[in-house]
């Protein structure tokens, strides 16, 4: 595992823009021109890759330039030859179709089953957002000496089964490490696990670097799925124990279920990165953590509701991690007790008004903490959006017993919220967008938007207020 040299930091202006590097897959280049914007390749049982015979119709893997998609592939690499099943020196998108199984037999830190990296450490754009996004209906079981997955910037999971181990490692290893980022789990089912080591072993192992004040990653946010993290064994000899060069001897010794730590370069120590979880509107997401799972319990104010909550005291020193969203049960109404027959019923109560059949335009109204104000009868515009961590806003609301479609953000809407702000979901009616509607929310928001329209709306979101550093799904 590489420290982070310092002038990584200095550098603040994008590189130049050159061609889209390739991806590596089992050891074949595949490359999206302009003359082949796609490319296709087959996968054998051995774990062989080859682009012979492969086409639209028949394939395992396809690149487009920016996803690759794998549909029922074996990939398979051996000692000396790859170190990575799947590489990259530039983010992408990673899209599961059927079972997928990824597997890297290079036993030194250099042995993967997936590595991306946003680029060179030397010459990092702290600008771009992430170097891999984890999406699809299928599954991956991926497979690495030092790590089953590996990221230089922000990992992000949306969707699928994921289930991510490394074997064994000399001194450190995870089942998947972000370096210089972040990892948000979103949804889908994944799994991590260390192996074996004689210092560090993680499930999550999430690594951030601190330079002259300046700190990059560090931290693991969970808003959905379910999540199940295994630190492996650590098995200490003498040899290991009087190796005083490794740089192991910078990270937190023993098993954790996730870790997450912030090197400083400046004095080359470490300290606590955060971990937390922040349910969607509406979900709830219980924790448990502790040495194995026979004996994990539930930890304090699990499960939690909306907002964003810090659990990293709570499961920092825990070998064995889960989480699971859920829906909650609406609560239990008193039931109604019917009246006595024989005993004549009071006259109904006439003092409250029936609810209008439509909305007024021009009125306001509330719901869920946010105000929308009524533009015909049956459509609104979010006017006013409640102080939470997360808002989702509905394709439709129920204001004052009308069903109504949410078509617009008005400006300033999300001004009540400010930097508390940090996950934003819009609904598919929204066709208009106001003027610095999104000013001054967290620069480190992530902006979700219908995955049918994103093109679009990444056009539609440009000069809304919000950083250009907040991420637009």
């Amino acid at each position: 595992m590489a420290l982070l040299s310092a002038t990584a930091f200095a550098q603040t202006a994008a590189p130049e823009e050159e061609a889209s590097p390739p991806i590596t897959v089992g050891g074949v280049d595949l490359e999206s021109t302009a003359a082949n914007p796609v490319a296709y390749a087959i996968t054998y049982e051995s774990g062989n890759v080859a682009t012979e015979g492969a086409n639209d119709t028949n394939y395992n893997v396809k690149w487009d330039g920016e996803t690759l998609t794998l549909r029922d592939a074996t990939v398979k690499v051996v000692e000396n030859e790859h170190s990575a099943a799947i590489e990259r020196s530039a983010p992408f998108t990673l899209k599961l179709e059927g079972r997928n199984t990824l597997t890297s037999l290079e036993n030194t830190h250099a042995g993967k089953g997936i590595s991306a990296t946003i680029e060179d450490y030397e010459t990092v754009d702290p600008t771009v957002p992430y170097a891999l996004t984890i999406c699809g209906d299928g599954s991956l079981d991926v497979t690495g000496y030092m790590a089953g997955i590996a990221t230089g910037g922000n990992l992000i999971i949306n969707s699928g089964t994921v289930t991510a181990k490394a074997t064994n490692s000399s001194d450190q290893c995870a089942g998947i490490l972000a370096e210089l980022g972040n990892i948000y789990i979103e949804g889908g089912k994944l799994t991590a696990i260390g192996g074996s080591s004689s210092t560090h072993s993680a499930g999550l192992f999430c690594m951030g670097y601190g330079y002259n004040g300046q700190t990059i990653g560090g931290a693991v946010r969970i808003t959905g799925g379910e999540v199940t993290a295994v630190g492996g064994e650590i098995t200490e000899s003498e040899e290991d124990s009087s190796d005083t060069g490794s740089t192991a001897e910078l990270f937190p010794t023993g098993s954790f279920g996730i870790c997450a730590t912030i090197l400083s370069l400046n004095n080359a120590s470490f300290t606590n990165g955060a971990i937390s979880v922040s349910p969607m509107e509406g979900e709830a997401i219980e924790v448990q953590a502790g040495a194995d799972a026979d004996t994990a319990t539930a930890i304090p104010g699990s499960p939690f509701d909306n907002g964003d909550h810090d659990i990293t005291d709570a499961v920092s020193d825990k070998a064995y991690f889960h989480s699971k969203a859920f829906t909650p049960a609406p609560e239990e109404t008193e039931p109604v007790v019917p009246t006595d027959p024989k005993t004549p019923s009071s006259p109904a109560d006439t003092s409250q008004p029936a609810p209008e059949a439509a909305l007024q335009p021009g009125n306001t109204y509330s719901a869920g903490g946010s105000t929308y104000k009524a533009t015909s009868a049956n459509t609104v515009t979010l006017q006013s959006a409640a102080k939470k961590k997360t808002i989702k806003i509905p394709a439709t609301v129920t204001v004052n017993g009308v069903k109504a479609k949410v078509t617009a953000i008005d400006k300033n809407a999300f001004k009540k919220a400010k930097k508390k702000l940090t996950k934003v979901v819009i609904g598919a009616n929204v066709t208009t967008i106001g003027k610095k509607a999104f000013k001054g929310i967290s620069t480190n928001a992530v902006i979700k938007v219908p995955k049918a329209k994103k093109k679009a709306y990444a056009k539609f979101l440009k000069n809304k207020g919000q950083a250009r550093s907040v991420i637009i799904r």
